[in-house]
C-alpha cells in the first residue's frame, strides 16, 4: 500500500491511499470536512494528474473509494501527492481570499507582522475592515501583539484569528 498526502488550499488535510490488486488499483481519499462545499480530488504525479472524483461526507470527514485500472495509475509515474480542490462552494460569505494580507493596512509595525501570512480572508462592513488569519498549531498566534482583540472564527472552513480595523485602527470584536 502506497500513501500520498492530500492537499486543499495548500495545506495537508488528509491523505490517498493506494492498494494494487492485480489490474485493478484501490483508491481511498480522506481529508478533513471543510464544511463549505463540494471537493473533488485529484491524484498528481511526475506524469501528469488524474481526476479521480467528488468526495462524500462520511462520518466527520470527506472520503472517496474508487477502482481504477493500475495501467492508469501507472501512467502517473510516482504518485507524488494529491489535491482536493472546491468545485461548489454551498453559501457566500462576503470573505475575499488574499495572499498579501499586509497591503490591506497602513500601520508598518502589523504590515511587518503579516510579511509571512501566506493566506487570510478579508470583507467589509462599512468603513470597518475585518481580517481572517488561520490559526495553526505549528505556528505563532497571528498578529501575537493584538491578540486580546481577536475574535475566534470559522471562515471559509478555517480556524481564524479575525480582527477589525476602522480607519486603520485595530477596534475591540
Amino acid at each position: 500500500m502506497e500513501r500520498v498526502k492530500l492537499y486543499c488550499r495548500g495545506q495537508c488535510r488528509g491523505e490517498i491511499a493506494l492498494c494494487p490488486a492485480g489490474s485493478r488499483t484501490e483508491v481511498r481519499a480522506v481529508m478533513e470536512d471543510p464544511g463549505d462545499g463540494l471537493y473533488r480530488a485529484a491524484l498528481c504525479g511526475e506524469g501528469g494528474e488524474l481526476q479521480l472524483g467528488v468526495l462524500a461526507p462520511e462520518n466527520a470527514a470527506l472520503e472517496l473509494r474508487r477502482m481504477l485500472y493500475s495501467r492508469d495509475v501507472a501512467a502517473l509515474g510516482t504518485p507524488l501527492r494529491g489535491e482536493a480542490r472546491c468545485s461548489f462552494r454551498f453559501r457566500e460569505s462576503g470573505w475575499q481570499e488574499t495572499s498579501r494580507p499586509a497591503e490591506l493596512l497602513e500601520d508598518r509595525l502589523l504590515r511587518e507582522r503579516l510579511g509571512a501570512v501566506e493566506t487570510a480572508w478579508w470583507r467589509r462592513d462599512g468603513e470597518v475592515l475585518y481580517l481572517a488569519l488561520p490559526l495553526a498549531e505549528d505556528r505563532p498566534f497571528p498578529l501575537e501583539t493584538l491578540f486580546c482583540l481577536a475574535r475566534p472564527e470559522r471562515v471559509e472552513g478555517w480556524p481564524c484569528a479575525v480582527y477589525a480595523f476602522r480607519r486603520g485602527e485595530p477596534v475591540p470584536p
